[in-house]
């Protein structure tokens, strides 16, 4: 049995909200993450939702029973509770169905869709829920009203290349200050996007100017090209975790070495690398490789 505490949580309630309120929660909810729409993977997370609309179900409904004792009420048996949220759960996922029709239809319209829908809508795992989402936000102007709402529910967006494309596009009609909070939001999801779109971001991210937190997450991009353009636009390496460098040093790829071995120039960590950069000036089968770890070696006398 789920704390009420917990279920308004998960339900994104305060308590105090009536019955009506929870009800409609839940089906928000449910749209997003109803196995038949978002994926089984997102089963535990629907039974997670539907439990917690079942506690505050019962807790509201009880509340209301002991408020007017006049009414006689019946218990109702397992059996019949089953059947009846089997019951709601087949309506909500109709409602779903009607949903995505009716969104099917709004491709290309003019109508005008709020900013919180279309962020809503990009958080199904449903693809065509995300691609009809996708085109209202391409349409959007930018308002400054939106940066909240943005800030708040980008993190929860789910970034594909296509994704990333579309609101890129749609972040550079916003000023130039609120790109630069945003862009460190958007970074966090590099791990679910190709090269190019990386790229595209950090060109993209170049404009508004890069903090070293927000580079972070590219630094671990398998692709060494994007990692050397995110060396390469950091502002310092003294910002970056040691770990972290250790592990850029041991790259054998010269496209990262380089742009590393530059930014170690006069960096607090080369008493804890000296060894790795020796042996780089003095191994590393690339000249080019060999060479800057040697200027290194002899610039910061670590050798």
């Amino acid at each position: 049995m789920k704390s009420l505490e917990m279920s308004y949580k998960l339900l994104d309630l305060q308590p105090g909200v009536c019955f009506a309120d929870v009800k409609k929660a839940f089906r928000k909810k449910a749209l997003l993450c109803h196995p038949d729409i978002a994926g089984e993977e997102y089963s535990f997370q629907f039974q997670q939702i539907n439990e917690a609309y079942l506690a505050l179900k019962n807790a509201l409904l009880n509340k209301s029973a002991v408020k007017s004792p006049a009414k006689s009420h019946t218990k109702t048996s397992g059996d019949t509770k089953d059947l009846l949220i089997k019951k709601e759960i087949e309506n909500i996922l109709k409602e779903a169905q009607e949903y995505l029709s009716a969104l099917v239809k709004t491709v290309g319209d003019d109508c005008k869709i709020k900013l919180s829908d279309i962020l809503l809508r990009l958080q199904s795992r449903h693809p065509e829920v995300r691609f009809i989402a996708a085109d209202h936000l391409r349409r959007l102007e930018w308002e400054e009203s939106y940066m909240d709402e943005l800030m708040k529910t980008i993190p929860k967006i789910l970034f594909d290349d296509a994704m990333l494309d579309v609101m890129l596009d749609f972040l550079s009609k916003a000023p130039r200050h609120c790109q630069k909070k945003i862009i460190p939001l958007v970074s966090t999801s590099v791990k679910n996007l190709g090269e190019r779109a990386c790229i595209k971001l950090l060109y993209w991210g170049k404009q508004a100017g890069w903090s070293v937190k927000a580079l972070m997450p590219l630094l671990s991009h398998p692709s060494s090209r994007v990692v050397s353009l995110a060396l390469s636009m950091l502002p310092s390496i003294d910002e970056v975790p040691l770990t972290v460098v250790l592990s850029l040093i041991k790259v054998k790829d010269e496209e990262v070495l380089i742009p590393l071995l530059k930014k170690l120039k006069g960096n607090r960590y080369l008493c804890c690398l000296q060894g790795k950069v020796r042996e780089l000036a003095e191994d590393h089968p690339s000249l080019n490789v060999r060479a800057w770890a040697s200027w290194l070696v002899r610039d910061m006398n670590v050798g």
